[in-house]
């Protein structure tokens, strides 16, 4: 059974710009969800699901805003509840991959989640995949996503709201400066989201930036992970490597990585995969291919392997 929620399916949704309250992700919160669920299901979908968490009413209902977005856990088909995904139970389960959610791996898959689909969170799927500008301000961004929305066709919410739901975006990627230390807010500090450094305030400026690395705490197998949901999203089983740098949905794209950083991940594709998928530079044409795209076991394999390095002696 597959980890993740399907790749874009090209099916229509409906864009998601609210639920957080305005509230950061916090790296506690994932878990206390995820205990409270497993314990007494019917208390967390409970209007007093606030009490048990032991947060504010408002933040109760961004737990189960980030909690859905970031694939821990879904509603349940009636509309009545909630329940675990596979992916929530293998890593958050006590004996999960990383409960606490103190490794540069699951900070990196949380934002695959966040970014890496467009019906998940789409301010966040914009920013880190059709974001073209250089450095930017969160008017700006508000409003090419705006922008977005209406070539898309969608009904476009307010601008207080898409200002919002940039806010929440950039408090969770961006460090307080130096001088903000001592008064940044809470849910800014204990964000997971932001030791991954990929969105920079400017020295002396209310402008952003979006930082592209080689990204060394990025674990290979989540790189080849991301680089499969690419080749199922797309329906075929190659992919070009300009494709995979730079095509939204693409492990490039959404881990802002370079281009030499992503291709040295490319090269360990056959070893990492027990020949299943291979990396080609056949007539000048440098592409990944597999064998089965479908290989579902696999994604498993992958993910259980980024965490498992993150621990070897």
């Amino acid at each position: 059974m597959s980890l993740s929620p399907s790749p874009p399916s090209g099916l229509p949704f409906t864009p998601v710009f609210s639920g957080h309250e305005t509230f950061a992700l916090r790296g506690t919160w994932l878990k206390k969800a995820y205990d409270l669920l497993q314990a007494t299901p019917e208390r967390f979908a409970h209007e007093e699901a606030f009490v048990w968490l032991g947060v504010g009413k408002n933040m109760a209902q961004s737990i189960r805003y980030w909690g859905r977005v970031c694939g821990i856990f879904d509603r349940l088909p009636n509309g009545a509840g909630y329940a675990s995904t596979p992916l929530g139970h293998a890593l958050l389960a006590d004996d999960g991959w990383d409960p606490f959610l103190v490794t540069p791996a699951s900070r990196w898959l949380l934002h695959w989640q966040l970014a890496a689909r467009p019906e998940t969170a789409f301010s966040w799927y914009y920013t880190f995949n059709l974001l073209h500008t250089g450095a930017f301000t969160a008017d700006q961004l508000a409003s090419q996503i705006a922008a977005e929305a209406l070539r898309r066709g969608w009904k476009v919410s307010s601008p207080a709201t898409l200002r919002r739901d940039v806010d929440c975006l950039l408090h969770c990627y961006v460090r307080p400066a130096a001088k903000e230390l001592a008064t940044a807010v809470e849910d800014a500090l204990a964000c997971p989201l932001r030791e991954l450094n990929l969105i920079q305030l400017l020295p002396g400026e209310r402008r952003y930036t979006l930082a592209s690395s080689p990204q060394p705490d990025l674990p290979t197998t989540l790189v080849l992970y991301a680089a499969l949901r690419q080749v199922q999203a797309v329906g075929r089983q190659t992919l070009a490597l300009h494709e995979l740098a730079y095509a939204p949905g693409s492990p490039g794209r959404v881990f802002r990585l370079t281009e030499d950083g992503l291709l040295a991940r490319l090269l360990r594709l056959s070893e990492l995969t027990g020949g299943r998928a291979y990396f080609t530079e056949a007539a000048g044409i440098r592409q990944l291919a597999w064998l089965d795209p479908s290989d579902a076991p696999l994604l498993r394999q992958l993910l259980q392997q980024a965490f498992a390095d993150e621990v070897a002696p």
